[in-house]
């Protein structure tokens, strides 16, 4: 057993690999375009507030692990958008610090654009980055100035990879892969954002034991923020799991039924998050479960890479799933969320 595990945490290091993003052009886009998941016309539209894309364990605004073109093409549909930079490898509390950063920036953006509202801003975030941007709002006092927090495959009640991991990490080898987490970061990040890696800090914060004992009992959500969350299925060679669609809540559609085949850089680890023979849904990082935060809005075919376009490889032939298109129409639902959300609490 002991050996699987270690198998996993090589598994997870060797998914956090590291590939340059390229630019995408910047420009208006036609008020409505055949939109390839659907087959149907899709007219994007510009939110009030500035939207900031912050991204999970191991990521940056360029590497494998980067939302591919997402910010470009949200700006062609007449979005203000910042990409956060936060630390790679260490835990959410520093994470939230220099993603308050980020926000910060964004605010100012807002205000040089005389349609933009910059009282507050959207957070649309992958995998550990909805942790981050809950501490932020919770412990950091940004409750204020975020009016709606989108979490895409979050580990919110953790992962249990990470907790396989942190039981295999030698304590007396600490220090060395630390070192290299730097080493590693900087090709990919600003080095004081790589450097002074926590491996143990970051992996802590996700994992299961953590989420349930100390962070979800402690950082409480914010009645003036807009929680939404989706999740991610995918399958090892795409065999279908028969939890999936109550996992799902009968919300997981593809194209012509087909599941998405889970990248091989995954797939050694989705066992374990899959907590072996209990077969829990999953995307290969982050259950179906785990996933969900306030207002659920569904499951997405996709793997831990395919949420945010990686491999840059593009829509999928087989599920339909286009991780542009996904992006798109979960900015332009942004502001009538809030809308609902505020009638709800009795705000409007």
């Amino acid at each position: 057993m002991k050996s699987l595990s270690l198998f996993a945490a090589l598994s997870l290091v060797g998914a956090v690999g590291c590939s340059s993003a390229t630019d995408g052009e910047d420009g208006a886009r036609p008020a409505a375009e055949e939109e390839v998941t659907t087959g149907e016309a899709f007219s994007g539209h510009a939110s009030r507030h500035a939207i900031v894309l912050a991204h999970g364990f191991g990521g940056s605004d360029s590497n494998r692990w980067s939302f591919f073109k997402v910010a470009e093409e949200l700006r062609k549909d007449g979005n203000v958008v910042h990409e956060a930079q936060v630390a790679p490898f260490k835990g959410v509390s520093d994470r939230a610090a220099q993603l308050a950063k980020d926000v910060d920036a964004a605010l100012l953006a807002c205000k040089a654009r005389p349609t933009c509202d910059a009282s507050k801003v959207h957070i649309i975030a992958h995998s550990m980055g909805g942790l981050d941007a809950r501490f932020l709002v919770a412990k950091l006092g940004y409750g204020d100035r975020v009016a709606s927090l989108t979490t895409v495959s979050t580990p919110h009640r953790g992962s249990a990879i990470a907790d396989v991991v942190l039981e295999v990490i030698p304590d007396n080898l600490d220090h060395a892969i630390n070192a290299l987490a730097s080493v590693y970061g900087r090709s990919f990040t600003a080095k004081e954002l790589a450097d002074s890696s926590d491996i143990k800090a970051a992996l802590t914060s996700i994992s299961e034991k953590t989420t349930k004992e100390s962070f979800n009992p402690t950082i409480k959500d914010d009645p003036r923020v807009t929680y939404l969350s989706w999740a991610g299925v995918s399958e090892i060679i795409g065999i279908p799991n028969p939890k999936d669609d109550a996992a799902c809540e009968g919300t997981l559609q593809t194209h012509l039924g087909f599941r998405d085949g889970m990248d091989l850089s995954l797939v050694l680890a989705s066992p374990f998050v899959a907590h072996g023979l209990e077969l829990r849904p999953n995307d290969g990082f982050v259950t179906v479960e785990s996933a969900k935060w306030g207002k659920f809005k569904g499951c997405i075919p996709a793997d831990h890479l395919d949420e945010v376009g990686q491999p840059k490889d593009g829509k999928n032939p087989l599920t339909g799933f286009d991780h542009i298109v996904f992006y798109r129409k979960v900015a332009s639902a942004l502001d009538d969320e809030v809308t609902l959300h505020a009638r709800a609490a009795g705000q409007r």
